[in-house]
């Protein structure tokens, strides 16, 4: 029996992350870094004439693609994929655009200004409910710490302490977002909600009883003193984002979406190949310039490299589940205009597209999230949840018995 396609390079690069390359000078977006380049073991085919032109009719081209510049956890790895070309070498022209915060990134993918993205769950359905057509081919990120953090003063010392508060509580959080999913998920919490940008929760304003924060905003403020964890959001909800393109371009240029599942499980090798300069690279951006690249390599430690790199695989059926509890609760807020199943959940998800570049690196297609323990007893969409592998723990081993193929 042998592994398929140069594993032996691939093992190589892919347990990198917990012996780093020493770091280099973070070239421009002009110049591919060689290393990240010549580190992908595959083909990189170009996509179709025919799918160029498709996007030219539709005013597609360039190819627009929003990121985050202020979470590091779901975005390093696509800074990386921009400063090395992955999609420029596989035939698209592309323009990047970063955002700070979850309303522009989600009005500018709704307005038909970018046509791939990512962005949380509980945004991404509502994008869906207003008719934009949006397939989400990996996800982006998953299990970024929320946490309920409290004043440095307060009177409150757990969570049992804020749910029996004899008061309606004040917790400053973002709407829409998933942290406040979180809030909606623990039981007996009786709260209204501040709304405020992440920016602003994070130094524990005046007049809140507590905020609802995600990193790195929560570790800038434990870091920092201002104030206390009571609860994390684990137990309660699997907090995740998803990247997608419009719909139209799963329907008439495939090879596209495959460009982009490709482009995305390279630039997470490239960014566990050297994470310092992944790192550096992310803080090039002037909407990054919030954080160190220290900051960003801490981020990168707890959520890129933390998991294997099948971590991104979208498995359909126990994601749809989870969302459908995402969906129920918009939908009971008024929020959302239809109620959906976890099947009709499914439409929107496209797995295939990393199943075939799995396929083609000689990985096998996990059956599950990695993240979960092989006799985790829990159900997705019932929490409380079981303990599984989250920020904080030690990074998972690649490859493991069963994580590729065997011919």
């Amino acid at each position: 029996m042998r592994y398929t396609l140069r594993l032996s390079l691939l093992c190589s690069l892919v347990c990198a992350c917990s012996n780093p390359s020493p770091q280099t000078d973070a070239p421009g977006a002009s110049a591919p870094h060689a290393e990240a380049a010549n580190s992908w073991p595959i083909a990189t085919p170009k996509v179709s004439d025919a799918s160029i032109a498709y996007l030219k009719e539709q005013g597609w081209w360039p190819l627009k693609i929003g990121y985050f510049a202020d979470v590091p956890g779901f975005s390093a790895h696509w800074a990386v994929m921009r400063a090395d070309q992955m999609l420029e070498r596989r035939g698209l022209e592309v323009e990047y655009q970063t955002f700070n915060s979850g309303p522009p990134i989600l009005e500018a993918f709704v307005a038909g200004q970018t046509q791939v993205t990512h962005y949380g769950d509980f945004p991404f359905w509502s994008t869906v409910d207003k008719g934009v057509p949006a397939v989400a081919f990996a996800v982006t990120g998953v299990n970024n710490e929320v946490a309920l953090v409290v004043p440095n003063n307060s009177v409150y010392h757990s969570l049992d302490d804020l749910r029996a508060a004899d008061h309606e509580l004040v917790i400053g959080t973002t709407l829409g977002s998933y942290a406040e999913f979180y809030l909606r998920s623990i039981p007996g919490l009786k709260y209204h909600i501040a709304g405020m940008g992440m920016r602003d929760a994070q130094v524990i304003p005046q007049g809140v009883d507590a905020v609802a924060i995600w990193d790195p905003h929560l570790s800038f403020a434990l870091e920092k003193g201002l104030g206390r964890k009571l609860d994390n959001v684990y137990p309660w909800y699997f907090p995740t984002a998803y990247e997608f393109a419009r719909g139209e371009i799963a329907e008439h240029a495939p090879d596209v979406m495959q460009a982009l599942a490709d482009a995305t499980e390279e630039a997470l090798l490239a960014v566990r190949a050297d994470p310092d300069r992944a790192a550096n690279v992310y803080c090039e951006d002037p909407r990054a310039k919030a954080w160190s690249p220290a900051d960003v390599r801490t981020q990168i430690d707890r959520y890129l490299t933390l998991y294997k790199p099948t971590y991104k695989y979208l498995n359909a059926d126990f994601w749809a589940a989870e969302d459908a509890r995402v969906v129920a609760a918009q939908f009971d807020a008024g929020r959302l205009t239809h109620q959906r199943s976890a099947e009709e959940l499914k439409t929107n998800f496209a797995p295939q597209y990393l199943a075939d570049t799995y396929a083609r690196l000689g990985w096998a297609v996990p059956a599950k999230p990695v993240f979960l323990p092989s006799d985790w007893a829990g159900t997705a969409g019932q929490p409380p949840y079981p303990t599984y592998l989250h920020a904080g723990g030690a990074p998972q081993a690649f490859p493991e018995p069963g994580d590729l193929v065997v011919k």
